[in-house]
Parts: structure tokens; C-alpha cells; sequence
């Protein structure tokens, strides 16, 4: 069977942007602590940005390393995948995959985020990722906007998250 070229409907950009607000909120989700430009979200000390193009893994990447050190989304903890799968379910998309950073770039199986980041936290989906399923790029999902689910994107269908570093000190 051969394999098609995988998708995105959307692009998460992360926004690195220097911070301007007072300490987070201690109950809830975390307060953002800067000011994002229009049409972005913020969390934490970031802004994520969507971008409904699609695009291949790689050029989605590409595409965020192009928008002021920007780099596909790295969801590092529980907080921070609850959070972009709700931006997810917000638009609409949920039932489509959209690429976060994570990648197998020398397809042996270790994983890395294309912003450098250590990889620490994982929540594979059931049967993700397997031998059965060559998928070398990540993407995630909403099912409930609680519970994030990340897996290789295998389907044409499966949307592209890109995670966008805005530096503006």
C-alpha cells in the first residue's frame, strides 16, 4: 500500500516572547504573563498562533523557523497538551491531527523536538507509536479537549501544528 503525503489544516505556533505581566494565577490554568498580538492565544509565558495552510511536516517546520525563530509546537507537559488540544476543539478541527515538533529524524525510533527540547513528557495515543506504523513525524489530537493524544500521522487527512517562536525584546 502505498503511503500518501500527510497534511495539516492548521498551524499552532508558539510565540517566545519576553514577559510582561505579573506572577500566574495560582488556581485554574495558568494566567498568561505577556500580551499576545491579535488573533494569537496565550499561555503561560508563549502565544500559539494557527495557520489554516496546509502543509507537509517539513514545511510546516520550515515555515515556523521563518516566523522569527519559530518552531513547530513542543508539548512538554500535561498543562500544556490540555491547552493546545482545546485551542484544537476550539476551531473546529478536532477531528483532523495537527504536526507538533516531535520527530524521528534518523528513523530509529528517538524521538526529538525540532525546538530543541528535551523530551520528557509523552502521551502516545493507544498503538502509537509501532513497527506496524512508520510515521517518523507526530501530530495531535482532540478527541475532548482534555486529553491530548499524540500520534504518527499516517492519513492524507492528518493536519499540520506548527509551533512558532516570536522573539520581540
Amino acid at each position: 500500500m502505498a503511503q500518501t503525503s500527510s497534511y495539516f489544516m492548521l498551524i499552532s505556533c508558539l510565540m517566545f516572547l519576553s514577559l510582561s505581566q505579573g506572577q500566574e494565577a495560582q488556581t485554574g490554568l495558568p494566567q498568561a504573563r505577556i500580551s499576545c498580538p491579535e488573533g494569537t492565544n496565550a499561555y503561560r509565558s508563549y502565544c500559539y498562533y494557527f495557520n489554516e495552510d496546509r502543509e507537509t511536516w517539513t514545511d510546516a517546520d520550515l515555515y515556523c523557523q521563518n516566523m522569527n525563530s519559530g518552531n513547530l509546537v513542543s508539548v512538554l507537559t500535561q498543562s500544556e497538551g490540555t491547552f493546545v488540544a482545546s485551542l484544537i476543539k476550539e476551531s473546529g478541527t478536532d477531528d483532523f491531527n495537527v504536526w507538533i515538533g516531535l520527530h524521528d529524524p534518523k528513523k530509529n525510533r528517538r524521538w526529538h523536538w525540532s525546538s530543541g527540547s528535551l523530551v520528557s513528557y509523552k502521551s502516545w495515543d493507544i498503538g502509537a507509536p509501532s513497527s506496524t506504523n512508520p510515521g517518523y513525524c507526530v501530530s495531535l489530537t482532540s478527541s475532548s479537549g482534555k486529553r491530548q493524544r499524540i500520534h504518527p500521522p499516517v492519513s492524507v487527512l492528518s493536519c499540520l501544528a506548527l509551533r512558532m517562536g516570536l522573539g520581540l525584546g
